[in-house]
C-alpha cells in the first residue's frame, strides 16, 4: 500500500469525529456571539454594536448626559462567561455577558491605577 495513501487514510480517519461534531452541534452556532443592542439601568445607557469588523461601545449617563463611544474590543473570557474590553486614556471599560443569560450585561469601568469605578447590571431595552 501507497506510503501517501496511508498517511490520507489516517487523517481522514482521525479528522472524521471532529467533522461529525460540527455538522451535526448547530446549536452552538444559533447562540449569539456577543451582547448587541441596547441595555440600561436608572441611570446608564450603553449600546453594542457590532459594524466593519469591530464591536463599539456607546455609553450614556442617563442623569448628567454626559456619554462616550469606544471601537474596537478585545474579547476573552469562555464560553459561559464572555468578557469585552474597550480601553481609552487607561481607563478600561468592560463588559461582562453570558451567552446563558443575554438580556443582562455586567458594565464596569476601571481607572487608569485599575480600580473600579463602576459596576451595574444592565438589562436590555426593547
Amino acid at each position: 500500500m501507497n506510503l501517501k495513501t496511508i498517511a490520507l487514510a489516517t487523517i481522514l480517519g482521525l479528522s472524521a469525529p471532529a467533522i461529525a461534531d460540527v455538522a451535526l452541534n448547530t446549536h452552538t452556532i444559533a447562540q449569539p456571539s456577543a451582547p448587541l443592542g441596547t441595555f440600561t439601568d436608572s441611570q446608564w445607557l450603553v449600546t453594542i454594536e457590532y459594524y466593519d469588523n469591530a464591536l463599539s461601545y456607546y455609553g450614556e449617563n442617563l442623569i448628567t448626559g454626559d456619554n462616550l463611544t469606544l471601537r474596537g474590543a478585545t474579547i476573552g473570557g469562555n464560553r459561559q462567561r464572555r468578557i469585552y474590553t474597550w480601553n481609552n486614556s487607561g481607563y478600561r471599560y468592560q463588559v461582562s455577558w453570558r451567552p446563558s443569560q443575554p438580556e443582562v450585561i455586567r458594565v464596569q469601568v476601571f481607572d487608569t491605577r485599575g480600580k473600579e469605578i463602576l459596576n451595574h447590571l444592565l438589562t436590555k431595552s426593547n
